[in-house]
């Protein structure tokens, strides 16, 4: 099945709303606080070696990049799983590293789907690449001629997808699930600032932003265990199951 790019002109049915599941960034709200956990950087950063690990469909399958440094200078090293990964995007991180890029943004699907986002060593220009059969290439052409902007894809099972476009900018597939629909749109008109999404086997998912995190579908301990990290936890409607809350 192919899953289309939402547009104004051709919008699913989406419950109440009936309006495409895609908006542009609106600027972030003065109020906001920084979502947790950062964004990976290059620069900038005193807090020591970063550590971003994407898991495959078993826990043999990964993709590991550190961010390094000795106090003077900085520097990624990336290591995966052999066949863990796509196999373009590990040939095209190879690339990268030959040219001394580094990686901003690098995700991966069950299905074989991916995308990566860097600049060149001397910060002055990005690239992006990504799987050419993914349903919403027009929109990455379009949001990639942003270079200033933060740019994330995330990849779900079953045709699940969405892609965040620097605070609040969001486009996603028609499917992904209601609730965390809900919460993205939301977030857009109060202009808050989404900080890192994973769509999970099932629908499930999780997202931390800029007034707090939710998740739905998650297993029992996992779920328990981001219960305790907030002093509020919020069942979500419908489902007074701990793997449904919120954490304000």
């Amino acid at each position: 099945m192919v899953f289309d790019l939402w547009t104004d002109d051709k919008a699913p049915n989406n419950g109440a709303h009936g309006d495409p599941f895609l908006a542009s960034p609106k600027p972030r709200a003065q109020q906001d606080r920084p979502p947790a956990p950062p964004s990976l950087g290059r620069q900038g950063s005193s807090a020591g070696p970063m550590v971003k690990l994407l898991l495959g469909r078993t826990g043999a399958d990964f993709l590991l990049l550190l961010e390094e440094t000795d106090g003077a200078a900085h520097w990624q090293t990336r290591s995966w799983s052999e066949g863990g990964v796509p196999a373009a995007l590990a040939a095209k991180l190879e690339k990268m590293r030959t040219k001394n890029h580094h990686v901003n943004e690098v995700s991966f699907g069950a299905a074989g789907e991916w995308f990566v986002h860097g600049v060149d060593a001397g910060g002055t220009s990005t690239f992006s690449w990504w799987d050419s059969a993914f349903a919403a290439s027009r929109q990455l052409r379009k949001w990639t001629a942003l270079p200033e902007s933060r740019l994330h894809v995330a990849f779900g099972d079953e045709g699940r997808w969405l892609i965040l476009q620097g605070h609040n900018g969001f486009c996603g597939a028609e499917h992904v699930a209601a609730g965390l629909q809900k919460r993205i749109r939301k977030l857009h008109d109060a202009k808050g600032t989404i900080g890192v999404v994973r769509l999970l086997p099932g629908g499930a998912y999780f997202i931390a932003d800029s007034q707090g995190s939710q998740w739905a579908g998650l297993g029992g301990e996992v779920a328990a265990e981001l219960a305790r990290r907030g002093d509020k936890v919020c069942s979500a409607p419908g489902e007074p199951s701990i793997a449904a809350g919120e954490v304000l």
